[in-house]
């Protein structure tokens, strides 16, 4: 027998318990967008990666950070190769924002060059690419 306590009293702190339980950060995962256009292996180029990526004439820089000088500019075939990513300085662009960069391969005399995943396809602010590798 219940004393003090009636069942609906019971029921909606119950209630309250499990709520408070799925809001509390130790319960939950962080939300995360799904990569919906990851880089792939590059056919023909071992070790390379196809990065699909949007827009034109996108700098790419000489280290990855958005102050660094400015060493190409992008294809503009809609994709990018690349060879990893890493973490570098916070990139912006309209209302996006981003601290990882992909690394593309040297090619000739042309040393590495670095481009925010701003522009690249899928995934959300300052997520990392889920088809690369972490350089």
């Amino acid at each position: 027998m219940l004393t003090g306590t009636s069942a609906g009293s019971r029921g909606i702190a119950a209630a309250a318990l499990a709520a408070v339980m799925l809001l509390a950060p130790g319960f939950t995962a962080p939300a995360q967008a799904a990569d919906s256009a990851p880089c792939t292996p590059y056919p023909g180029y071992p070790g390379t990666y196809k990065c699909p990526m949007w827009g034109t004439d996108i700098n790419l820089r000489s280290a990855p950070d958005p102050n660094a000088p400015v060493s190409a500019k992008s294809p503009d075939d809609g994709f990018i190769r690349a060879v990893c990513q890493v973490k570098g300085g916070r990139a912006t662009y309209g209302g996006y924002w981003h601290t990882w960069w992909i690394k593309t391969p040297a090619m000739g005399m042309a040393p590495s060059s670095y481009m925010s995943e701003i522009f690249l396809v899928g995934g959300g602010d300052d997520e990392r690419d889920s088809g690369l590798p972490i350089c």
